[in-house]
Parts: C-alpha cells; structure tokens; sequence
C-alpha cells in the first residue's frame, strides 16, 4: 500500500514553535548545538591574548614563588594587570559579535556566523570598547587594591576583609553592568549613557537572575584563575566552550526585562519577539 502524505500545515509550524523563554532556551541547546559552539569559539578568538597573559603570569609568579621571591610579587602583579588592560578590551570587542548574533539566535531568525558576528563588532565597537575599559579598570582596583591589602597594608584583619569585600562588591555590580550594557547595546540604538543608566535600573530589577548567572559564569572562571595553572587551563576551556550559552542566558533575561518595562509602552511589536504569539484565531480554532 501507498504510504499516506504527511502535510505540515501552518498551524502544526507555528505550535512548533517556542512559546517561552525557557523553551527557547532548551531548543537552541537541543538543535543549535553546533552554531551555539562555533559562536563561543568565534568570540574565544578575542579573548586569546587575555588567555596568553594569564598563563604567562601563572608561570611567572609560581616562578617567584618556588624561588622565594616574595618582594616581586606585587610587582608582577602590577604589570600583568597593566598588559591585561588591552586584551580585555580586545576581549571586549569580541563580545559584542557574541551578543549580536546571540540577539538573532533567541529571535529565531536566521545566522549566518560569520557575516553576523563581525556586523555586530562593526556596529557595537565603540560601546563594547567602553565596557571593556570600565571592566578592564574595576577588575584592575580589584586585584592591585585586594593584593596590596594582602601583601602591605599594616591595618587590622577586619579593616583588611571590609576593604576587599568593598572591592568584590564594586567588580560584581560594575561586572554586571556591562553585561546588561551589551545585551541593550546590541536591541537599543541609545547613547552609551543612556545605556549606563538603564543598566543600573535593570540591575535593581534583575539582581539576583543576573548574579547567580555572573556568580556561575565569570565567577567561576575567575576563581579557577587564581589557584594553579591546571585550574586556570580548566576556567579557560569552560569559556571558551561556554561562553555562548551564557550570552544567551544573559539576552533571554534581558529581553525579557525589555518587553516587560520597555517595550509594551514603546515598542510593542517587539514584545516576545521570537516566541510564537497566541492570536484571535488561534483561540477561535
């Protein structure tokens, strides 16, 4: 017997289609796998002369160290900080490829890698350079002021942690800032400092989604870097594999922060853009 055609009708494609956020998430991990890693490498690519500068720094101060050369150890730390500057920038301008083309990808519209990525960079630059240097620089007071705490500060152990955590704190929230910076950089055309100050808003709005993803993220990748060369190997690897996954965690809270304070006042043909919408005749059928 003939087999029976199946026909794919315009109602079967649209129940196909993501109706959340979370679902939207859950399909590109299941059907974009391979775009989802190519992006991270495309954006890795960026963040090589970081990488290169961390694993020289890990060689030279375990160098020291072995050696007892204690009183260098500042000192090392102060110039690596110096030439990591640029590289995060130059990290920095990657990521606003990675944002972009994350952009697209949550829209369920069509990426061509490659052609997407780098009109992203063409079209963010100058925002994403700002963010770098303001990353570059928290990062920088961070562990130049953590460790002179550490290795010269005469004060008290208790004066010592709230002066550190005063600095963890400032590199969390400025951290998280920039993240939301790329994410309305890449949907907005608004100056930076119009973005800067959305971004504090959406900080009080988003706290603790945007600090868990942070915490799990560049926390973790940060923490590895400051044990051992091994651990440092491993964080590099978890981002340059991951990195695009949380990009559009990132983008999919965000977007979802746009429609729901912005966008259904502003801009309400961009409200769940990307998620198939309930019409009038979808509930008559």
């Amino acid at each position: 017997m003939k087999k029976e055609e199946k026909h794919i009708t315009d109602q079967d494609a649209k129940q196909s289609l993501p109706t959340s956020r979370k679902e939207v998430f859950f399909d590109l991990l299941r059907n974009r796998k391979m775009t989802l890693f190519a992006l991270s490498c495309y954006t890795f690519m960026f963040f090589i002369p970081l990488a290169v500068d961390l694993i020289y720094f890990n060689f030279v101060e375990s160098m020291a160290i072995s050696a007892e050369k204690f009183e260098y150890l500042f000192s090392l730390i102060f110039y690596s900080m110096l030439i990591m500057l640029p590289c995060i920038v130059i990290g920095f301008i990657g990521l606003a490829g990675a944002f972009y083309t994350a952009k697209k990808l949550v829209w369920q519209e069509g990426v061509s890698l490659a052609s997407d990525f780098f009109k992203g960079i063409k079209e963010n630059w100058k925002h994403a350079l700002i963010n770098g240097v303001i990353f570059g620089l928290v990062l920088f007071g961070l562990i130049i002021g953590g460790s002179f705490m550490l290795i010269y500060a005469d004060v008290h152990a208790v004066v010592r942690g709230i002066a550190i955590g005063a600095l963890i704190v400032l590199f969390l929230i400025f951290g998280m800032v920039t993240v939301l910076n790329f994410t309305q950089g890449v949907y907005y055309e608004n100056s930076f400092g119009v973005t800067l100050k959305n971004s504090f808003s959406f900080l009080g709005l988003l706290n603790w989604k945007v600090l868990v993803i942070y915490l799990l993220s560049t926390g973790v990748v940060v923490t590895l870097g400051l044990f051992n060369f091994l651990t440092l190997v491993i964080g590099l690897l978890l981002f340059a594999v991951l990195n695009s996954v949380v990009i559009v965690l990132y983008t999919l809270i965000s977007h979802s922060a746009f429609d729901k304070y912005i966008n259904q006042e502003h801009y309400p043909d961009m409200v769940n853009k990307g998620l198939y919408k309930v019409s009038q005749d979808d509930k008559e059928a």
